[in-house]
């Protein structure tokens, strides 16, 4: 049965899958020992999944793509919000997160942590931020939006939150500044990350 992947989805292709033409050496060194991806916003063809592979380094990433059909197995972010994190601080901050968030909006973690949660794959550190992306299918307020900001921002590791909205995904800090100061400067635009590629919007959740 073929799946329908979305963005932040960490999927498993089916053994053997190209992920393109000629991908670096490393790409099939870190599929070899963790055999996931993570599903990206951007443009492709009918049929095929965009797609990103993490590496070791932090400079190692790859963009391909996957044929829908090649995906065994994937992921939502959602679902991992009831797991925590091997380290602390960001074990605490998780915590925290799911105490704002639990019963207002659908959440999860992405990024780093969301991946070694999906995968068991080691891949945070102590330091690493905390990756989140909140399904906001209905209009979020501005000024919810600056009360998640402001909580984040007390926590004890870094958190960056996107809210997958239906025009994309923007960034909850850029929406909290809308009317306010943090985005006097642009008239209140926000930057949505589109399967088409980046576009200006001046409302993430208009039809238009």
């Amino acid at each position: 049965m073929e799946m329908t992947p979305h963005p932040h989805d960490l999927v498993q292709p089916r053994p053997g899958t190209a992920l393109g033409a000629a991908p670096p050496g490393w790409v099939a060194v870190s599929l070899a020992a963790c055999p996931w991806v993570v599903v990206r916003r951007a443009p492709h063809p009918p049929g095929l999944v965009p797609v990103g592979v993490r590496g070791i380094s932090r400079g190692q990433r790859y963009a391909g793509f996957v044929p829908a059909a090649a995906v065994v197995r994937g992921v939502p972010p959602e679902e991992l919000r009831g797991r925590r994190p091997r380290h602390s601080r960001l074990a605490a901050t998780m915590s925290a997160v799911a105490a704002l968030l639990d019963g207002e909006a659908v959440w999860g973690p992405t990024g780093s942590v969301g991946f070694e949660l999906a995968t068991g794959h080691p891949v945070t550190r102590p330091g690493s931020d905390l990756d989140l992306v909140i399904r906001a299918p209905r209009r979020m307020s501005p000024a919810f939006a600056k009360h998640l900001l402001d909580a984040f921002s007390a926590l004890p590791s870094t958190v960056d939150c996107q809210l997958d909205t239906p025009c994309g995904g923007i960034s909850l800090a850029e929406w909290a500044g809308i009317g306010g100061p943090l985005l006097t400067r642009t008239g209140g635009v926000v930057l949505a990350r589109t399967s088409h590629g980046p576009k200006l919007v001046d409302d993430p959740w208009s039809p238009e």
